[in-house]
């Protein structure tokens, strides 16, 4: 199992608007048959710390490159990136985590 994390560090004050938009994003990527899609918003957190982080899961590294490749194919989600990306600091960042336990 594998858990994939994309981190957002917003602009301030646009925290709440990239949130509805990862909500968005969440319901694309659960249309791809991703699984577990889900938005965490930080509220403690250190110094230069993601603000909002999205994170789904997958049981192996080729499905979650096929969900990723059926969302960003898509041109809804075309569109929620270019709206997501005015709402950042700085760039997004992705994680993949294997699951141990």
């Amino acid at each position: 199992m594998y858990v994939s994390r994309l981190t957002f560090a917003t602009q301030p004050g646009r925290t709440h608007e990239a949130e509805e938009q990862l909500k968005a994003l969440r319901d694309l990527v659960a249309a791809a048959g991703g699984r577990r899609p889900r938005v965490l918003r930080s509220h403690f957190a250190s110094l230069g710390a993601p603000d909002l982080v999205f994170e789904q899961e997958a049981p192996d590294l080729a499905a979650l490159e096929a969900e990723i490749g059926a969302v960003t194919s898509d041109p809804r989600f075309q569109a929620l990136s270019r709206e997501i990306s005015g709402l950042l600091a700085a760039t997004s960042k992705r994680e993949v985590y294997q699951v141990i336990d």
